[in-house]
């Protein structure tokens, strides 16, 4: 499970190789990567995810964006060991390939701001005796040109958030809940999330991410919900000034498929894509995913 840097691209950490096996009888480990990307002057968000383990289910490449109210989804296996699947290629350093009857087409991504590490303070809970997950986060500049399958073309520029993640981990056995922003301003961005563990305990950790290379902590996030539980306000607390959000009206959002077919508690997960106002008067565009635990089986 070594490092191998000298394979890193422009994107750093986030371009860290997809590890080998692990040892028999350990859980599940996951190699993740994940962008989430918008144009709103074009009517354009949406996400690549990819996940792929050496000894648990759960492996696929997705790519799901909406074109000015259309969506289109492409949900497929993954082999072991890779992020390619027979329509989606996550490449780690900076373009991701769709080739489908659906879709065709290439999204190329640029790091900007600096980078948030989250594998120091684990936020995400760790599963019992496994060291913390690897994770790192980072805004990006994206840039979209695709074909429809009716022979359409759609050119987009925008914004988005990379995140790369490596080690042990199944949600729906460690987590009960859960809210993650990504956020990118003019200026800077802003990553945070808060989870609730199984084993009672609740952590926050996020940052807010300039120019100049500062990952200035957050402490704290209280969210405020809208009538179907979805993001109303939030108030993220920082020892650099408060952060204040206020949601606009949303442009969509995507389910989130996570795990694997089970019968049992099972983590559910949905990305919702809107602008928002601080409590100042600045507009961002918000990725928000909301994460709980479905209980009956």
């Amino acid at each position: 499970m070594s490092t191998d840097t000298a394979t890193w691209s422009i994107w750093e950490q986030l371009s860290e190789p997809i590890h080998g096996p692990v040892p028999d009888g350990r859980p599940a480990w996951k190699d993740n990567a994940y962008l989430a990307f918008w144009d709103p002057s074009s009517e354009v968000f949406g996400a690549a995810h990819v996940s792929t383990s050496p000894n648990a289910e759960g492996r696929r490449a997705r790519f799901s964006i909406s074109i000015r109210g259309k969506a289109v989804e492409i949900v497929e296996e993954l082999a072991p060991g890779t992020f390619e699947s027979d329509s989606i290629s996550f490449g780690l350093d900076d373009t991701i390939r769709v080739r489908s009857d659906e879709l065709t087409g290439t999204l190329t991504n640029t790091p900007i701001f600096a980078v948030a590490d989250y594998s120091r303070n684990s936020v995400i809970p760790p599963l019992p005796d496994c060291e913390p997950l690897q994770h790192f986060q980072r805004a990006a500049a994206v840039r979209g040109d695709f074909v429809l399958g009716g022979g359409e073309r759609v050119t987009f520029e925008g914004h988005g958030f990379r995140d790369r993640t490596w080690g042990y981990r199944d949600e729906s056995s460690s987590i009960t809940e859960y809210i993650a922003f990504m956020v990118v301003f003019p200026d800077h961005s802003l990553t945070a999330m808060r989870f609730h563990g199984t084993d009672g305990s609740d952590r926050t950790e996020g940052y807010r991410l300039d120019a100049d290379g500062n990952a200035n902590p957050v402490a704290g996030i209280e969210v405020t919900r809208d009538a179907s539980g979805l993001l109303h306000s939030a108030r993220l607390t920082a020892a650099d000034g408060d952060i204040e959000l206020t949601a606009q009206p949303r442009a969509g959002g995507f389910w989130v498929p996570m795990g694997w077919v089970r019968h049992g508690p099972t983590m559910s997960a949905y990305d919702e894509f809107l602008p928002v106002v601080t409590g100042d008067g600045r507009t961002g565009f918000a990725m928000v995913e909301h994460g709980s635990i479905r209980n009956l089986f």
